[in-house]
């Protein structure tokens, strides 16, 4: 039997006059049969490959220790827990093209499925402005990657698939 996963989110602050705003936010996520919870050290340098946390497949037959089945992937967090450099989170499609996300100490970051639309050729407003032969769409990603920017630092991650 599936679980729910409730997420949920609390921003609370109290204005120098003395007014207090609070935003809640609940999200349930139906459907989780799998869920993983992992803290790692991300050092400043790749060494290899890279410093490869998740990897995405297509299929339940492809699937390696560590890896999960794109398509059932429902929720992905990214929190830096400790530290006082940024830590670079990469999203590589196979090709290797990737966008980088730059995460602050303290901060976090969330993602509702392992899809990801970063853009499209048809995105642009004007025609031609885009080579196509050398720019391809970013419509997907097969690996995270991280990399911390000046010191170790140490990188939450939650990943809940079906």
């Amino acid at each position: 039997m599936a679980s729910t996963l409730t997420v949920n989110i609390v921003e609370s602050i109290t204005l120098e006059n003395g007014n207090k705003m609070d935003t809640f936010n609940t999200v349930s996520i139906p459907g989780v049969n799998q869920i993983v919870r992992r803290t790692d050290t991300i050092a400043t340098s790749f060494s290899g490959s890279g410093i490869e946390l998740v990897k995405f497949v297509d299929s339940e037959e492809q699937q390696t220790a560590g890896s999960f089945v794109k398509s059932d992937v429902k929720y992905l967090r990214f929190t830096h827990i400790s530290g006082s450099s940024n830590i670079a989170l990469y999203l590589i499609k196979t090709n290797n093209e990737s966008t980088v996300f730059e995460l602050e100490p303290k901060k976090s970051i969330m993602f509702g499925s392992a899809n990801f639309d970063a853009s499209n050729t048809n995105d642009y407003v004007v025609e031609g402005y885009v080579d196509e032969l050398y720019y391809g769409d970013f419509v997907y990603y097969d690996t995270i990657k991280a990399k911390s920017l000046t010191s170790s630092s140490l990188l939450e991650y939650v990943i809940a698939s079906l």
